[in-house]
């Protein structure tokens, strides 16, 4: 597996936002499903049980009815769901810790603490959820044996069978989520080098035309001013077919390859390198406008022009022409790429070897 270290920066770009989302709403789903009938249940306990429960109990459970509702709405508003999810817990570890303070009705309060577990981890996670049911379990632990600060009196066998029923759940709900928590993450990063791979030219290890409509403009057309202005080049290796009819396609192979070595090695490890098909490439520029573009674009000719691809046997010189466009808005790229070409093809028509873009042309002009 690639270290992420290792990997060219525009792979950090490819997302597997439909996993992590579908996760998102498994865990909204049963947050939702949880605060309704945890408010259905209180509101039923508490309008039939009100005369038998001890006054503090029923104004906890009251407050926790309105606060589980508040939490609700609030999410619908942030989408936090994490934040709420905890808050919504915190409070039913509270509500729980009332129940077993005051018995309930007939003793009989230890029984809703079994669902805590279950519950927690569905909508906390792992980490959370392990850390919330054991503070739930320590608090419990120390009403039922420790010392005596006003709580009902449950007798010893109840509360040995009752602290080994909640560690049972405890243990066997820790140990599914931690696996399912495991297969998501083993599922994520297989999607994740899936779909790395299918953005990636198989021969240069460089981003493919598909990576550019799939990835790159929906994050520019997101975050504007991470990206624009953008220069884009298209550039393409003059007088390649001739490579490969002389020295066979295998060397003209070798030749693509050492070219994309040239691009990673000579722009910015923030510019993004495509290879756009057969022996054209394209190179985004994030924040560089025209001028700052057509410039990067003549050093780079030159640099290619002064230096040969050397092989075993053969030294092979290379030159490239080059077509240079600005994009000012994520909407205009397409055009910006139309005018490139443009200016590619008046390169090559010129005499290959250079760098053609409207800057150069208004130049020339006046």
């Amino acid at each position: 597996m690639t270290d992420p270290l290792d990997q060219p920066s525009w792979l950090n770009i490819i997302n597997i936002e439909n996993v992590y989302s579908a996760e998102k709403q498994r865990r909204a789903f049963t947050f939702f499903t949880m605060i309704i009938i945890a408010v259905l249940l209180i509101t039923v306990l508490v309008v039939l049980n009100y005369k038998d429960y001890d006054p503090i109990l029923s104004v906890v459970m009251i407050l926790a009815d309105i606060t589980l509702l508040s939490c609700a709405a609030y999410f619908i508003k942030t989408n936090k769901l994490t934040t709420v999810a905890l808050i919504v817990m915190s409070i039913i570890c509270l509500l729980c810790l009332a129940l077993a303070y005051t018995g309930g009705k007939e003793n009989t309060a230890l029984y809703w603490l079994m669902f805590y577990p279950i519950v927690a981890f569905s909508t906390l996670g792992f980490r959370l959820g392990f850390v919330v049911v054991s503070i739930l379990l320590l608090l419990t632990s120390t009403l039922l044996f420790g010392p005596d600060v006003g709580q009902v009196d449950y007798k010893q066998a109840e509360k040995i069978r009752f602290t080994f029923a909640f560690v049972l759940v405890f243990l066997f709900t820790l140990i599914g989520e931690f696996f399912r928590n495991k297969s998501h993450l083993a599922i994520a990063q297989m999607t994740l080098l899936q779909k790395q791979d299918a953005h990636t030219d198989q021969l240069t290890g460089l981003a493919n035309r598909r990576f550019v409509t799939n990835h790159f403009l929906p994050l520019a057309k997101s975050r504007p001013e991470q990206y624009l202005p953008v220069g884009v080049l298209l550039v393409d290796l003059d007088h390649f077919k001739t490579i490969n009819d002389t020295y066979g396609h295998g060397v003209g192979d070798q030749v693509l390859i050492e070219f994309s070595k040239i691009l990673e090695n000579q722009l910015r490890s923030s510019d993004i390198k495509v290879r756009y098909g057969g022996e054209e490439f394209m190179i985004i520029l994030p924040q560089l406008g025209l001028i700052a573009a057509h410039k990067v674009a003549e050093k780079l000719c030159h640099y290619v022009q002064h230096h040969p691809v050397i092989f075993t046997e053969q030294t092979i010189d290379i030159t490239c022409s080059i077509g240079v466009a600005q994009v000012n808005t994520i909407q205009e790229f397409n055009e910006a790429v139309k005018m490139a070409d443009d200016h590619l093809y008046e390169a090559k028509d010129s005499g290959r070897n250079r760098v053609v873009s409207s800057f150069k042309k208004d130049n020339n002009e006046a």
